[in-house]
């Protein structure tokens, strides 16, 4: 039986954090006329951003690495925020999607949720069904949308 556990990024996950971003990420860049080089550069800087907009927008959260057998397989992002849980980002190799991994990573911050009495809040990019059909799966619900995202919430149900 496979083994799943997270825990915190640290310095010499930047590699393969990096490596997650582009095998998730790289796909969208498949079809620019840019070279390689510049596609690569133009990965490495927009992870770069994403990491630094993460740690800056949500200063109390952590970047974590999902192990399966412990070998990394993945990346969770959550903040505690005023009255909330906020799903930032969970993303899975490519490689191990498809195996459960993210729902099973996804449900254990729904039992956190529950015992804080919190509901989970995230954003998922309006061009992402994948992502979409994922949380909805899980039981979030879209509570607004705008040009680019749709904004969804799970709530735990209320106990008897």
């Amino acid at each position: 039986m496979p083994t799943l556990a997270v825990r915190p990024a640290l310095v010499q996950d930047e590699i393969f954090l990096y490596d997650l971003y582009a095998a998730v990420r790289g796909p969208e860049f498949a079809l620019a006329p840019i070279s390689a080089t510049l596609k690569e550069q133009l990965i490495r800087t927009q992870f770069r951003a994403q990491m630094a907009a993460y740690t800056h927008m949500y200063p109390n959260s952590c970047c974590h690495v999902v192990l399966l057998d412990s070998e990394l397989a993945g990346r969770l992002w959550v903040a505690p925020g005023d009255g909330e849980l906020k799903l930032v980002d969970i993303a899975i190799h490519p490689r191990l999607q498809g195996k459960g991994i993210g729902t099973v990573v996804v449900q254990r911050v729904q039992q956190e949720a529950v015992q804080a009495r919190l509901p989970i809040r995230s954003c998922v990019f309006r061009f992402n069904p994948g992502s979409l059909r994922f949380h909805q799966r899980l039981g979030f619900s879209i509570v607004r949308e705008d040009q680019t995202h749709f904004y969804m919430e799970w709530r735990p149900v209320p106990l008897l």
